[in-house]
């Protein structure tokens, strides 16, 4: 008879937790009623690192991330909402040599300054950074680094996105 209790008891808890966890998601979280669309506005870069394709890299896949996602619909003009991101550095640094080795792997970073803007109510939402790193291989030259760098920005738009769906 007790055997039968707990068994009763454990598939009562298993039941109401798979109830629970189908139905919590993540996706448009807290993205406010009255925003439906966004403006994301060419990236502006002002880090003085001198390589103007990555506020274009940036722009691209804010937007691509953003249209994917589809919490909200990325306009060209007049949104509900809008993103103004600027590349404030970007960094490049040895990542660790040993005494009399040749160095081997860099590291580099990327912060972004975002402002999420309210065009509806006329008020910032959030203003933050958002950093990430990677690391090449000096082997690679300027093409590894250039991957590197793209695979941040990269990051930085999904921490971005993630960001504006969540309000975190």
């Amino acid at each position: 008879m007790k055997i039968q209790k707990i068994n009763i008891k454990s598939a009562a808890s298993s039941l109401i937790f798979l109830f629970f966890w189908g139905c919590y998601s993540f996706t448009g979280g807290s993205v406010p009623d009255h925003l439906k669309t966004i403006v994301i506005p060419t990236v502006m870069d002002v880090s003085s690192f001198g390589v103007p394709e990555f506020k274009d890299y940036l722009t691209e896949e804010l937007i691509t991330q953003f249209r994917s996602d589809g919490s909200l619909k990325v306009e060209d003009t007049r949104g509900d909402s809008q993103l103004n991101v600027k590349i404030s550095f970007i960094t490049e640094t040895i990542s660790q040599v040993n005494p009399g080795e040749l160095e081997k792997e860099r590291k580099v970073q990327v912060t972004c300054r975002v402002e999420y803007y309210d065009n509806v109510l006329k008020k910032v939402v959030w203003e933050k950074d958002f950093s990430n790193y990677s690391f090449y291989s000096v082997s690679e030259g300027f093409t590894g680094r250039n991957e590197a760098i793209r695979l941040v920005l990269k990051n930085n738009a999904e921490d971005i996105l993630l960001a504006v769906i969540s309000g975190w």
